[in-house]
């Protein structure tokens, strides 16, 4: 095969913004060079050890709770909270669902990563310093994970490995990835999407089932894959998706049970809450328009049947479709009608970004807003301790529709990206397509 038809396509080529920050290294990649002489897996490894960088700035920037606590209104003010640290302290629960254990706010998988780091905390010492422990155990693990992540993504561009980029280099990696463990959720779901494009649906469904037990966003994940499998007549490999995630989500659940936990309580109390940080509902409510939390739910709920029926639209048009703009916009459906929009709604979205080979300018003004909306939320959760210097609610009621515009934004250009993507960046000698599904390219023919 000649070199030009081994070349890996590469964002310096096409991308501006791109090519203009591989000026520190030397400039683009060159005309000849050989871009595709390593692998996928070398350039996930390679991401992987930048991405440790950003995680360390976001220690850096939590640096005054990590050292004073994560109490609040100080933790408001400084931009420093983690939801990591609360329950850290004393004696460990028996299990995730004792008194004080995460089973009652979290999924069954998160909930059970979560107790069992908790008891890798030694005892004695002040709950300060225990806490201080399991929030460094945490950002371990999270390197890890976003490790994971960035190698899974680049496995799914085996063309362009570097967009990839897009996970491990994204700024909302220094402000939301320590927020939780969510970026677990995410690992799973990136890792069973990379399963299924490489036509392992068994394998695809488990990863994907155990997503869902970790957060429940990637059931968007799974109906657009099963979307897509529809029109490509790849009905049989969708069902057995479908019966290993039902089977991995159903294990998990009877697990939970089995040590006397209550799996569904996290879900009975989001049908329970009111509008929380983010969502286009809290501006209402802001606005003196309160929605009951059963409306929320009823709201929440047809939020999920729209993008669902926009996925069936989108899908039954002629025009080639690929699963990363697909998933995008359904899950931006999702966000923007649910009764809560969290800060780590951005990390769940980088995956996505990355195989939709989004220009970096779109991703960079889009991590703009999440930045600023990062900070602005914390001034405005601070509001009750002192409405004084707090922002006030028709301030943050403006950075909430900004960002939820922002959003929308990213979910366009995903869409234009797919139509232009392969014009900007491909070389004059395209490689050959992949048939066995593991090109995130190869899109449907017309039904």
């Amino acid at each position: 095969m000649p070199d030009d038809a081994r070349r890996l396509v590469t964002p310096s080529r096409g991308d501006g913004v791109a090519a203009a920050a591989t000026e520190v290294i030397g400039g683009p990649v060159g005309r000849f060079a050989r871009a595709g002489a390593r692998s996928w897996l070398y350039v996930g490894g390679v991401l992987s050890s930048l991405a440790s960088v950003l995680i360390a700035l976001g220690v850096l920037q939590k640096n005054h709770c990590e050292r004073m606590g994560w109490g609040a209104p100080a933790a408001f003010w400084r931009g420093c909270y983690s939801d990591l640290p609360v329950g850290v302290g004393g004696q460990s629960a028996a299990t995730p669902w004792s008194t004080g254990g995460p089973g009652h706010t979290q999924p069954v998988i998160t909930a059970f990563v979560t107790w069992g780091l908790q008891h890798l905390v030694p005892g004695g010492g002040t709950v300060l310093h225990q806490q201080q422990i399991y929030y460094a155990i945490c950002a371990v693990v999270i390197t890890a994970l976003v490790a994971a992540t960035t190698i899974a993504t680049a496995s799914m561009l085996r063309d362009s490995p570097w967009q990839a980029a897009h996970v491990a280099l994204s700024p909302v990696l220094i402000t939301a990835s320590l927020l939780s463990l969510d970026i677990l959720g995410v690992a799973l779901a990136t890792i069973g999407m990379a399963l299924w494009m490489r036509r392992m649906p068994l394998a695809a469904g488990a990863l994907l089932g155990a997503a869902v037990m970790a957060r429940t966003y990637p059931l968007i994940i799974i109906a657009a894959i099963v979307l897509l499998a529809t029109r490509e007549r790849r009905t049989s490999e969708a069902v057995r998706l479908l019966a290993a995630a039902a089977a991995t989500a159903v294990f998990f659940l009877l697990a939970a049970v089995a040590v006397g936990g209550d799996p569904l309580a996290p879900y009975r109390a989001w049908g329970s809450a009111t509008a929380s940080y983010g969502s286009p509902w809290l501006v209402s409510a802001i606005l003196h328009v309160t929605i009951p939390p059963t409306a929320l739910t009823v709201v929440a709920l047809l939020g999920w049947l729209a993008a669902l029926l926009a996925g069936m639209l989108r899908v039954s048009m002629r025009a080639p479709v690929r699963l990363g703009p697909l998933a995008l916009m359904m899950l931006v459906i999702v966000l923007v009608t649910g009764r809560s929009f969290p800060l780590q709604a951005s990390l769940w979205v980088l995956p996505l970004i990355a195989i939709c080979a989004l220009r970096w300018r779109e991703h960079l003004v889009w991590a703009m807003v999440e930045v600023v909306y990062f900070v602005m939320v914390w001034m405005y959760a601070g509001v009750s301790s002192n409405p004084g210097k707090a922002l006030a609610p028709a301030g943050y009621a403006v950075f909430c529709v900004i960002r939820l515009v922002a959003y929308a934004g990213l979910a366009a250009a995903a869409w234009e990206s797919a139509e232009d993507v392969d014009d900007r960046m491909r070389p004059v000698v395209r490689r050959p397509a992949a048939r066995d599904g593991a090109d995130f390219r190869a899109s449907s023919t017309p039904a």
